[in-house]
């Protein structure tokens, strides 16, 4: 029994022993897979929190808008009204009775030309137009009428009666200037041979083109210009002279233009005008003709109001009925680089002479060598400073300020002498972001509207097409990373 005892003690101790040894290393795996878990936890939290600390600085940071730089030209202000300025006057008629025109609308009279005829009586008138009757004109006479016809059923519309107006007036001058010839001839054969002195003919003292409209500016020379002429409700007064019947001594008949030379006088805003005064000679659209037009430029100033006075030779009688024309300037933009306004700044440079500039291999390219003094000895050095030329003229350099301080004295060994640091000019640009970081890049500009300016492309180390540039310059900072 005792041996039994002692040997299922033993048989016990010894699996009580293994069964221990299993719960230690079930505490020791169990306690390094918490370790692991535990490490797991940490790192995620680590990482955790970093991702809200960059998030958090992303969303407060200030966002680099980006422009993609397009090549193109620019509308700028262009269109405007303009008064037609002509060398004419009045012609009236210096007796009572019926009116005959000689001369159509528009078309020119020779000098010593017949113009009009009164005829007190109509007597003396009616027996010229049984002599001169329509049935005498030639075939080519009545094709003449015709076209006149054919042109009036072309544009016809329906909605505007002055436009049969216009018709029968300008039927009736045709008619007229056809049987000029054939009535004037007749016309000195009767007064020849009649004692009546009832019908007077009106000749014209000089050569010119007529016109049977008028207004207040009639002979209007740019002396008497005034801002308000050009007002919406001004009240140019036009009349149309055409007579139908019986005129009045001293009634006017007609509107004469003796010279081909004429002028318009433009009124433009101020920054139009300061775009044109270097200018001599400019192209225009007139009433939106689809032809442009060159003309002589003249620029005056009265007080606040601004003025392109247009000298021509040509187009007078086109244009011989119209006061007011609407001009517009065809810009002589160049071709460039489109850009914002908002994406253009200023930054201010120090400018030093070109032949401070030394090469140094050290530094692959050309260096400035500023004084200094060696900490050990104290004996005055030579510090190769290391800069970009943003902008180069003929004699000067602009360098970065922040490389330098007022009162620096930079050295030229060939000629030795020295440049102290202070002289500064400022220049236009934007920031390049294509690298990563802002770089300032100057530019030129051509011409520029209120939302984007045109600048000169091809630029030695300048903007170029398709550079990606900082939409808003104020938020860059020159050098600084892009986050």
């Amino acid at each position: 029994m005792s041996g039994k005892n002692r040997a299922g003690r033993q048989q016990n101790i010894r699996r009580g022993t293994g069964k221990g040894h299993i719960t230690k290393v079930h505490k020791r795996r169990l306690l390094n897979h918490m370790k692991a878990e535990y490490f797991c936890a940490v790192i995620f939290a680590f990482v955790f929190i970093y991702l809200i600390i960059n998030f958090l600085f992303y969303a407060g940071k200030e966002k680099t808008s980006i422009y993609e730089v397009q090549g193109d030209n620019i509308s700028t202000e262009s269109k405007f009204t303009g008064i037609a300025l002509r060398n004419e006057s009045i012609i009236n008629s210096e007796y009572a009775g019926y009116i005959n025109y000689y001369i159509q609308n528009g078309k020119r009279s020779a000098r010593n030309g017949v113009i009009f005829s009164v005829d007190e009586g109509s007597k003396l008138y009616s027996e010229i137009l049984e002599k001169t009757g329509i049935d005498q004109l030639q075939d080519n006479d009545i094709k003449s009428i015709k076209n006149v016809i054919y042109g009036y059923l072309d544009g016809y519309s329906g909605f505007n009666f002055n436009e049969v107006t216009e018709f029968k007036n300008e039927i009736s001058d045709t008619i007229y200037e056809l049987v000029n010839d054939s009535s004037i001839e007749n016309m000195k054969l009767i007064s020849s041979s009649s004692s009546s002195s009832a019908f007077h003919v009106k000749r014209a003292d000089t050569a010119g083109v007529i016109s049977y409209r008028t207004d207040k500016l009639c002979g209007l020379t740019v002396d008497g210009i005034k801002a308000e002429m050009y007002n919406e409700n001004y009240d140019l007064g036009t009349e149309n002279l055409r007579s139908t019947g019986l005129v009045l001594a001293g009634e006017p008949i007609c509107r004469m233009v003796t010279d081909e030379n004429w002028k318009i006088a433009v009124k433009v805003s101020e920054k139009k005008y300061i775009s044109l005064l270097d200018e001599k000679k400019v192209s225009v659209y007139i009433n939106d003709y689809y032809q442009p037009i060159e003309c002589e430029l003249e620029t005056v100033q009265n007080g606040s109001d601004y003025y392109a006075i247009l000298s021509l030779d040509r187009y007078m009688p086109m244009y011989i009925d119209e006061r007011m024309l609407s001009v517009e300037f065809i810009s002589n933009v160049e071709g460039g680089l489109k850009v914002p306004i908002s994406a253009i700044a200023k930054k201010e440079f120090y400018v030093v002479p070109l032949d401070y500039f030394e090469d140094n291999d050290q530094y692959n390219g050309e260096v400035l060598l500023k004084e200094g003094y060696s900490e050990e000895t104290g004996d005055l050095i030579l510090i190769p400073v290391y800069t970009s030329k943003y902008f180069a003229d003929n004699d000067y350099a602009y360098v970065d300020m922040g490389l330098f301080e007022k009162g620096d004295r930079i050295v030229n060994r060939k000629k030795d002498e020295s440049y102290k640091i202070g002289a500064t000019n400022t220049i236009e640009g934007v920031y390049i972001v294509s690298k990563g970081y802002y770089q300032f890049v100057k530019i030129e500009r051509i011409r520029q509207n209120a939302e984007y300016a045109i600048v000169k492309k091809n630029t030695k180390d300048g903007l170029n097409l398709y550079d990606h540039i900082a939409l808003d310059a104020s938020t860059a900072r020159d050098q600084e990373i892009i986050y």
